[in-house]
């Protein structure tokens, strides 16, 4: 019998929108094993996603990413567990939890069901509605968690003497204790990845054409960022605070994975790695002096203006090999707007210094702010061109409920979703109705057509890929990319995927067919 389990969830899409995603490293779920371990309590992760393509599950009118239901059953019925903690971190899949959650109940009801993650904590009230949701772990989630399953396996009843949760009393009422205090020395955490199969997780990311190295595994080095964007939801659990881990303890986590479990590229997940310049500064320093021959990325996007000549070549020196850079516009009015008034000048030059010294660079960009006109759009795709980068991402905005733009898109009447977070019963078909048009891309702007949108967001993939093509004819450009072996093989592999995706380009009608088929 285990005491406590903690599920990495599946996720579903409607056969209409297909999506297929595997299991990743449920590092917020380590972490809280991790703590619990460490406090001498037993905890267990079960992920309930898939690793391989071909376990897929077809169900009525929804593709399940994720073991069957009769192996949940089986898991639940095997390990009999006191408490359940499920991660509910995106909004869009908050089916897949509640679906989860309600065939736990059903096999086992007297089981205590606990969520945490951005969605829970933004809307723990709504959430609580739920008959088999007992208990929402609000903000930051090892302390809590730890202090909660402490008590359900004393039976404690008294819960409200626990900072940072929320849940439902004798009589039906939610309550909401404290909050719970950020913890300030993130180096205090420990993360015990014995809990989980490494292995596993890093034979997924063999699916990647985009990858240097392999195996690879995501790290986080830091939690939260202090800017202030206007689509971000990461402020529901952390605020708009930053704290890191130090060099060292970063450093000897990369270290472990490299020498006990054999990986071989890194990427930094963080979502605003580089704010502390002096302890970004210090992570590469740590890694050159170590020797470790790991080469890494920043999946997630990098302020460029935390950047500057001398951080970009010694990252380059510590065996980073791709920056994504955060623009997200190249407008500058759209810019102030969305909550990044940096200098595109500046962009422009940690871009092309980065390319200079042969670097792999990757812009993304988000078309579709609620006031956003034709020439800012222009802008973004002008600026992607010109900046010099390797390649360009665009995205479609989508307003996330937990965003600050959602609620701009609300006032100008675009779109509300509210009534589905205010009924008293969870409606799947409204949820599904609303995950449709948020998810789908190209929400209908104060002067775009959903339509629209798409529509300029496919000739924005296609211009820019016809423009880096040729530019890619120029040898000097290339030749600065390849220092080794290993870059020759990796460049040919990326000119040879940019290749199909250029001819794809002339006749393919959408961006999902044009990227990924």
């Amino acid at each position: 019998m285990t005491k406590i389990l903690l599920i990495n969830q599946y996720f579903t899409s409607n056969k209409e929108l297909p999506e297929r995603i595997l299991a990743t490293m449920p590092l917020n779920l380590l972490y809280l094993a991790s703590y619990l371990k460490h406090k001498g309590i037993g905890c267990k992760i079960y992920d309930f996603g898939i690793s391989d393509f071909d376990e897929i599950i077809i169900e009525d009118n929804r593709i399940r990413n994720g073991i069957s239901n009769k192996k949940i059953i089986e898991i639940i019925e095997a390990e009999r567990p006191k408490v359940v903690g499920i991660g509910c971190v995106y909004s869009r899949h908050y089916i897949d939890v509640i679906s989860i959650a309600r065939l736990i109940k059903k096999v086992t009801p007297s089981i205590k069901v606990v969520l945490g993650g951005n969605h829970a904590t933004a809307f723990c009230d709504m959430v609580l509605k739920e008959e088999s949701i007992d208990f929402v772990v609000r903000g930051e989630g090892e302390i809590t968690f730890y202090e909660l399953c402490k008590a359900i396996i004393y039976d404690n009843l008294n819960y409200e003497n626990i900072n940072g949760i929320a849940y439902k009393n004798s009589h039906g009422r939610i309550i909401k204790t404290h909050n719970r205090e950020l913890i300030k020395n993130l180096d205090e955490l420990s993360i015990d990845y014995s809990i989980v199969d490494v292995n596993k997780y890093a034979k997924v990311s063999y699916v990647s054409p985009f990858l240097m190295r392999y195996p690879s595994i995501g790290i986080i080095s830091s939690r939260g960022c202090p800017n202030e964007c206007v689509y971000c939801t990461i402020k529901a659990v952390w605020g708009r605070t930053w704290r890191g881990k130090s060099a060292k303890n970063t450093v000897d986590e990369i270290e472990l994975l490299k020498t006990r479990y054999g990986v071989r590229e890194i990427a930094f997940l963080d979502d605003s790695a580089s704010i502390n310049k002096r302890r970004w500064n210090s992570i590469c320093d740590e890694m050159i002096k170590r020797k470790l021959d790991v080469k890494w990325s920043t999946p997630n996007g990098i302020a460029h203006w935390t950047l500057d000549k001398p951080t970009l070549k010694k990252m380059k020196m510590a065996g980073c090999y791709r920056v994504t850079f955060g623009i997200e516009s190249g407008n500058v009015e759209t810019r102030k707007f969305l909550g990044k008034p940096y200098s595109l000048d500046q962009a422009k030059e940690m871009i092309r210094y980065a390319n200079k010294i042969g670097l792999w660079t990757i812009c993304t960009n988000i078309l579709g702010f609620p006031y956003e006109t034709k020439e800012a759009m222009e802008d973004t795709i002008r600026f992607s061109k010109k900046s010099g980068t390797d390649f360009a991402a665009f995205y479609l905005l989508a307003p996330q409920v937990t965003s600050e733009v959602y609620d701009i898109f609300k006032k100008e009447g675009l779109l509300n979703f509210d009534f589905i977070f205010n009924d008293n019963i969870f409606d799947i078909e409204k949820y599904n109705e609303m995950n449709k048009i948020v998810n789908d891309g190209g929400t209908p702007t104060k002067y775009f057509t959903s339509e629209e949108i798409k529509e300029i967001q496919m000739r924005a993939y296609k211009s820019f890929i016809i423009y880096r093509a040729l530019t890619f004819l120029n040898p000097l450009r290339l030749l600065r990319k390849i220092r080794s072996l290993e870059d020759l093989k990796y460049a040919v592999r990326l000119i040879n995927i940019g290749f199909k995706i250029m001819m794809k380009s002339f006749y393919k009608k959408t961006t999902k067919a044009l990227l990924y088929e």
